[in-house]
């Protein structure tokens, strides 16, 4: 028994430092990805369909025109949203989820 509670332990220490690891992957893919983004602020809305293709949607919610582009990576789906100033055709903000940047 005392054998049995050892290795439990041991086996949830290295559990949590794995979890750990992979937060801090994350972490770093995200700031990736915002400073890859951050470079498209106050810029023409033309440039995203340069780099990016046509949007898989785009919506309209006051006070912003939104282009979504989704991309599969392995088993998760990466969705990018522009908002875009339909006056100004400029890029005023972006949001994005489970895009990995290696």
């Amino acid at each position: 028994m005392n054998i049995f509670k050892k290795l439990t332990i041991l086996s949830l220490i290295f559990f949590v430092s794995q979890c750990t690891y992979v937060d801090k992957e994350i972490s770093k893919s995200q700031e990736k990805e915002k400073s890859i983004l951050d470079q498209y602020l106050g810029k023409n809305s033309s440039i995203l369909k340069v780099k990016f293709g046509e949007p898989a949607n785009i919506f309209f919610r006051s006070p912003y025109k939104i282009y979504v582009y989704k991309k599969s990576q392995l088993i998760v789906t990466c969705e990018r949203k522009f908002y875009i100033n339909p006056k100004k055709d400029i890029i005023e903000k972006f949001d994005s989820q489970n895009c990995i940047n290696k």
